[in-house]
């Protein structure tokens, strides 16, 4: 039997961050607690020095992609764009 590879998310909520462990995480879990569920959560960690990536294993719905050196907001939302995989693009700060 062949298996089929799981379907895209519908929305990629993409949160830029920088040393912000504690926000991110409370930004993460105001996601999870929407209705909506078709989504992926990515968080582009934008050279901090908090254990930001521990994050994927708290979370199973959340991909960390890394910037090794702080670029700054912009750069960071284009990571974040280019390593969706939904069809729609969704930016949540940090700090929301």
């Amino acid at each position: 039997m062949v298996e089929t590879p799981p379907l895209p998310p519908l929305v990629s909520v993409l949160i830029p961050t920088l040393n912000r462990l504690d926000l991110v995480r409370r930004a993460v879990e105001s996601v999870l607690q929407q209705t909506f569920q078709d989504y992926e959560i990515v968080i582009i960690d934008d050279g901090s020095t908090d254990p930001i990536a521990s994050l994927e294993q708290e979370y199973p719905k959340l991909r960390v992609v890394r910037h090794p050196r702080n670029l700054g907001i912009s750069p960071a939302r284009n990571t974040g764009v280019q390593s969706a995989r939904g069809k729609y693009i969704a930016f949540l700060d940090s700090d929301d």
